[in-house]
């Protein structure tokens, strides 16, 4: 099956399964431990047939899901009467599918570029066939309408379960859970656990601070199940969190509640900004909103019972609460992303400072471009700092004789370290915005400068700053930004930010408002101006 095609398959069975309303509510019945092996950590269950046969579905695009589906695999999508998911340790790529349909199988009709039928092969006492279309992946016809297709590691597993007595947490939950909805999904949370703090530990450098709670999550709820079943009486959508005790599910509620409010206060905050004083439509529209937002927090909020915890959305709720949910949290993801961005970039600037420093300490001045005998630039100071960022190997293999862009040096600018990369800012690639600002009186004036040169101090004078991408240059290139001392900061803003980072000499970094004192910052960039600058200055 061609990429795009299969893509399109995919985003149509998705729109058809994936809706608001009108499903009836099935019978009874389990979400069952058959096909379920031990170390299974995940099941969903999807009734297919029912959600295509609704009503609600006469304006969808059914016939082209059945072409799609016969063309490409040789069965209709409306011949599926139901998916049910399995998924395996994570770390073992163990995965598979149990498809339940309508009318028998024709082995025969399968599409050939799919799976190949003309070759069965055994996989412990089982016939199987393999899948072209997934390496990896193999089909078993367990009967006319029951066919099994998973990862070959896995196949034999999931059918030696089937019933026997359930074995392990998945399957033992999955025996108890009810499946009264078109969508059953189980979770096993607790036996996923050290992969997730792995994950956790691993990105720790990278969670936004008011995001940072969430990571003890994991930690406090041992399952989660989910039942989506639009229309029904109960609600179009449920899920459940099972938590180790009941003291570890207030703990959790109390996570989650943080989390919504703090989402609510950024995106009223962000509409704030918006509901002008003398506006009174845009004043009447943030009451409404405040209003709104204060309903939607107590309806998302889940309620606890127990050790269990509990959020449901009826169907009359669903699709509002969906966008307000997605209004709500984008301006707090935003935001919290954006001051991940800002740390990121203030740690790049804190590693070229403390570079810079151990230069100092090693040859009694902050380091310069690297210059021919004659005085000509030939590369740029941050080619000299690499040896005290860990990056001695790439030193090396610049010719320091020759000038940036000669034979053997320009192909290095390819390899341009982390620290000089911005976490948000674009630019062409091998160019840094991250630059030591030019001007007369600057720390970097163009002589070579140390500590009893910086008379105003080095917590008052500015050592680096980070650019706006239109002027990022070659990181290897000896060329910096020249600012204008009568309006320093013009350059610095353009127009395209509210803040940026500077790097100071005693190696802190500051963020400053673009909207700073023009007089302020051009103390700041003086080494010698003899002017006092108060902390307030820099708000």
């Amino acid at each position: 099956m061609q990429r795009p095609t299969r893509f399109l398959m995919i985003g149509l069975l998705a729109t058809l399964f994936v809706t608001d309303r009108g499903f009836a509510q099935n019978a009874k019945e389990r979400v069952g431990s058959d096909y379920l092996p031990s170390d299974a950590v995940a099941t969903l269950v999807l009734n297919v047939s029912e959600a295509m046969s609704s009503p609600m579905f006469e304006l969808y695009p059914t016939e082209v899901a059945d072409a799609l589906c016969k063309q490409n695999v040789g069965i209709l999508a409306s011949d599926i009467e139901q998916i049910k998911v399995v998924i395996g340790p994570p770390e073992s790529a163990m995965v598979g599918a149990v498809f339940q349909l309508r009318t028998d199988l024709d082995v025969g009709s399968l599409n050939p570029q799919w799976v190949d039928t003309q070759q069965p092969m055994d996989l412990d006492g089982n016939s199987v066939y393999e899948l072209a279309a997934v390496p990896g992946f193999v089909m078993h016809v367990k009967d006319s309408r029951t066919i099994l297709v998973a990862s070959e590691n896995y196949l034999p597993r999931m059918l030696s379960s089937v019933g026997a007595t359930p074995s392990g947490p998945m399957a033992k939950m999955a025996a108890a859970v009810p499946h009264t909805a078109v969508l059953t999904g189980v979770i096993g949370v607790e036996q996923m656990r050290p992969m997730l703090n792995g994950m956790i530990q691993a990105q720790a450098g990278e969670i936004p601070p008011p995001l940072a709670e969430f990571t003890r999550i994991p930690n406090l709820i041992d399952a989660m199940m989910f039942h989506a079943n639009p229309g029904a009486s109960e609600g179009q959508f449920q899920m459940v969190m099972l938590a180790g005790d009941e003291s570890q599910a207030d703990e959790c509620l109390g996570i989650i509640t943080n989390g919504i409010r703090l989402g609510q206060q950024l995106f009223l905050s962000e509409m704030d900004q918006d509901a002008g004083q003398d506006d009174a439509v845009a004043q009447a529209s943030y009451q409404y909103m405040q209003r709104m937002s204060d309903h939607y927090v107590e309806m998302l909020t889940p309620k606890q019972n127990g050790r269990r915890l509990t959020m449901t959305l009826e169907a009359s709720q669903g699709m509002v609460a969906t966008g307000f949910v997605a209004a709500m949290t984008l301006p707090a993801v935003g935001n919290a992303r954006a001051a991940a961005r800002r740390i990121s970039s203030a740690n790049n600037l804190k590693q070229i400072a403390l570079a810079m420093h151990n230069y100092n300490d090693v040859h009694g001045k902050f380091p310069t471009d690297v210059t021919s005998a004659d005085g000509t630039p030939l590369l740029s100071w941050r080619v000299a700092i690499l040896p005290y960022l860990e990056e001695q190997a790439l030193y090396e293999q610049f010719k320091l004789d020759e000038p940036w862009d000669s034979p053997n040096n320009l192909p290095l600018m390819n390899r341009l370290p982390g620290f000089l990369q911005h976490p948000e800012i674009q630019t062409a690639p091998g160019t840094t915005v991250y630059q030591r600002p030019r001007g007369e009186g600057f720390m970097n004036g163009g002589d070579a400068i140390s500590f009893r040169n910086v008379l105003d101090g080095t917590s008052n004078t500015i050592m680096g700053v980070e650019t706006v991408g239109a002027d990022a240059v070659e990181w290897t290139k000896p060329a910096d930004i020249q600012l204008d001392i009568d309006n320093p900061v013009e350059a610095l803003d353009r127009g395209t930010r509210r803040e940026f980072n500077v790097m100071l000499g005693d190696g802190s970094v500051r963020l400053l408002s673009t909207l700073i004192d023009p007089e302020v910052f051009k103390a700041l960039l003086t080494r010698a101006g003899g002017e006092i600058i108060n902390d307030e200055d820099l708000q």
